[in-house]
């Protein structure tokens, strides 16, 4: 009688018993048709009869990239003889292949959380080329090269940042840009023509640009996030046209009529508007700041300053009045006029700390409550910091006529750049491009808002 092989499944216990003269000598792999797992079959099979199958020689894949395998099939009826294995020639492999996922697409992998810092790698002396010849260029064309000098800036700064190797791209057109700085001339002449015309009319047109804002922003972020890439993935915004007369119209007119009480929500609602408006690809951002958590900032910066200001007020009565005691009579006009300057610098120095902090706080604020899938942001802005930047940046551009702008524009912004990272869990790599974002869209809001000096281009 012949010898038999009883092959079990040690992933699914599966059997099929066999003739071992059915195996090829060299094959030790088999695939369970059950459970669809590779096996070994040195380590699975049972011999009935007297001779064991010899088979420790080499390890014998089957069915890797094309080669064949031993494949178990399923018993028949009880007491039937079961059908023999295909006598199918084997190749020989170093090591087993890797088993099939079963839901490759939901079992992916995903990467640790990792922290991404963004780069910045521009300097003030390739800046300074552009700057300059873009100023000249400006004057010498009287704005007609604006467009060009825009693309030009923005090109610099995007092309300087960088994110895990990558580098942002700014792709306007500047003949696009151009288009759309003639309309907002056009515009700004006819308002400067009705201002001198009439005051009703210059009123009315006055009005009209009001009226026209919450369109502006929308037109300038859809206009500046389409042109706006990175790793070859634009961003995008979607044209919310009636939520935007709400947030930079409606809002802001219940704000003056309720003496200021309603601004952190205003600041709220745009500050989010402008978040979950836009979008990396298809994938949209979301912003996860509460309404109170800009009260909570309002309230800080509210009593800080008041708390201060009431203890230099205090301290600066005391000086003064123990000077006035000392000091006789005739003497005590020039010393309290030299020494009332010192309660307005105090004052000075306060509001300007106050406001910068502020600043850095709302920015923080903003940052860390973006998140993009399963990625977010986080901002490390320092207030102190910040304020020596202010200060310093003020003083060499004053001091140097304004020809250290350059220097200052790139020494904030890499300082912007170096206290912001991107947690990232590896979705980001997951995000595909929006075929919807690749449309020409007009500059004229853009271009009207820097003719006109209107907060068009609002950041985050």
């Amino acid at each position: 009688m012949s010898e038999q092989i009883t092959i079990t499944c040690p992933h699914c216990g599966h059997s099929k018993t066999v003739p071992a003269s059915m195996i090829p000598a060299n094959v030790t792999n088999a695939n369970c048709p059950v459970c669809k797992q590779l096996f070994s079959l040195a380590e699975n099979l049972r011999v009935h009869d007297a001779v064991p199958l010899d088979m420790s020689d080499d390890a014998v894949n089957a069915k890797t990239c094309g080669q064949d395998q031993v494949d178990m099939q399923p018993d028949g009826d009880a007491g039937s003889t079961p059908p023999p294995l295909p006598d199918v020639p084997a190749a020989v492999t170093t090591q087993p292949p890797p088993l099939p996922t079963q839901n490759p697409q939901n079992d992916k992998p995903r990467l640790s959380r990792q922290r991404l810092d963004f780069e910045f790698t521009g300097t003030a002396r390739e800046y300074f080329g552009i700057w300059i010849v873009n100023t000249l260029l400006k004057f010498v064309t009287a704005g007609i090269y604006t467009a060009w000098a825009k693309v030009r800036m923005r090109r610099f700064f995007y092309g300087s940042t960088r994110l895990q190797g990558h580098v942002f791209e700014y792709l306007a057109d500047p003949k696009v840009l151009f288009k759309g700085w003639l309309i907002a001339v056009g515009a700004f002449l006819i308002y400067m023509l009705a201002s001198q015309i009439d005051v009703v009319l210059g009123a009315i047109a006055g009005m009209a640009l009001f009226c026209l804002l919450p369109w502006l922003i929308v037109r300038s972020r859809m206009f500046n996030n389409r042109n706006s890439s990175y790793r070859n993935i634009r961003f995008g915004f979607k044209p919310a046209y009636r939520e935007a007369y709400i947030v930079y119209a409606g809002l802001p007119l219940l704000s003056i009529l309720t003496l200021g009480l309603l601004t952190p929500y205003v600041l709220y609602r745009q500050k989010k508007f402008l978040t979950e408006n836009s979008s990396y690809g298809k994938t949209p951002f979301t912003f996860n700041a509460k309404a109170k958590d800009f009260y909570i900032l309002a309230l800080k910066v509210f009593f800080g300053f008041i708390v201060i200001a009431a203890l230099v007020g205090a301290i600066s009565a005391m000086l003064l009045g123990g000077v006035s005691a000392v000091l006789h009579p005739t003497g005590q006009r020039e010393v309290l006029a030299a020494l009332g300057i010192i309660p307005i610098l105090a004052f000075i120095l306060i509001y300007f700390l106050i406001m910068v902090y502020g600043q850095t706080a709302m920015a923080n604020l903003c940052w860390n409550n973006i998140k993009l899938a399963g990625n977010s942001l986080e901002s490390r802005l320092s207030m102190w910091s910040m304020a020596y930047l202010f200060v310093t940046n003020a003083l060499a551009i004053l001091f140097s006529l304004g020809l250290l702008m350059p220097w200052a524009m790139v020494r904030m912004t890499r300082y912007r750049m170096e206290t912001l990272t991107l947690i990232s869990d590896g979705s980001i790599e997951d995000i595909l491009a929006d075929s919807a974002n690749m449309g020409v869209v007009g500059a004229a809001g853009e271009e009207i808002g820097d003719v006109f000096d209107m907060p068009v281009d609002i950041a985050l």
